[in-house]
């Protein structure tokens, strides 16, 4: 029971992601924007620390720039330049206002590592909006031959290396879709109570064969692609797991809730970057 609002706001998020990747670049946008003020409102509330309202307004301020900024570039090279220019002029602010702070504060240590902690995963959610725009939006922006871009190493033979339909318009299975449903069914294997070791392996395989099993009903993403996508997300959500049952439930509504929130953000960059990586 302590546990619920932690699997309940990591499953809405990533369903609500997964819904926005069809409805587009906008739309993502706003949900990514939604997913930072909800992680920069309890997140210094789990760290325990003071100045709560200026941190908190810092973490938000920093994730919605990062995913406004991914959603209005238009060259392919820049969709992650306002993420870093939002982590660091977020850090900069956190340890303003430490030093505004005054001298002899309680907890000043700890406040400063904390919110840059969450200055971080609020900027990786921009990955969201930067994985749905990329290739394919910005290869019709440029006038690029888009499906020339979109091709990726199968892992079978008979796998078509020249196609991978990932535009949320037409209505084939998108990268990010592929992601958030992956993030989806490893939350709910991540909720069995099983022991950790047992635990780990289940999110880690069933992430896997979420990811392979949606990319052979729907979409024309290769084996290799979605295999890694969804190896990924088992792998960081079972660490995620782990780690928050080490440490215990956290402490408040709010607390859960960014706590839950956390790991679907930082798996925005985490599929952006596998896209950049295997997208040849």
């Amino acid at each position: 029971m302590k546990y619920i609002p932690v699997a309940a706001s990591a499953l809405l998020a990533a369903t609500a992601l997964a819904l926005a990747s069809w409805a587009g670049t906008v739309a993502m946008t706003l949900v990514v924007c939604g997913l930072s003020i909800l992680i920069a409102l309890g997140w210094p509330q789990l760290m325990g620390v003071s100045a709560r309202r200026s941190l908190s307004t810092v973490i938000a301020c920093a994730g919605v720039i990062a995913a406004l900024g991914a959603g209005v570039v238009g060259a392919a090279d820049d969709l992650f330049f306002w993420s870093s220019v939002a982590l660091a002029f977020g850090v900069m602010s956190i340890f303003l206002i430490q030093v505004l702070r005054g001298t002899g504060r309680p907890h000043r240590l700890e406040s400063t590592i904390g919110a840059c902690a969450g200055v971080l995963i609020a900027t990786t959610g921009a990955g969201w909006v930067a994985g749905l725009r990329y290739p394919v939006e910005l290869a019709d922006a440029t006038g690029d031959d888009a499906r020339g871009i979109l091709a990726v190493r199968g892992l079978l033979p008979v796998e078509d290396t020249t196609l991978l339909a990932v535009t949320g318009t037409s209505g084939e299975l998108t990268v990010v879709a592929l992601a958030a449903g992956t993030l989806i069914v490893g939350t709910l294997l991540a909720a069995v109570p099983l022991p950790n070791a047992w635990a780990m392996l289940l999110v880690v395989l069933g992430s896997v064969a979420a990811g392979i099993g949606m990319t052979l009903a729907w979409g024309e993403l290769t084996l290799l692609f979605a295999g890694t996508l969804g190896l990924v997300a088992g792998l960081l959500l079972a660490s995620f797991r782990r780690f928050l049952l080490a440490q215990g439930p956290p402490q408040g509504i709010l607390s859960g809730i960014a706590v839950g929130a956390a790991p679907i953000a930082a798996m925005g960059a985490l599929t952006y970057f596998t896209e950049r990586l295997l997208l040849v």
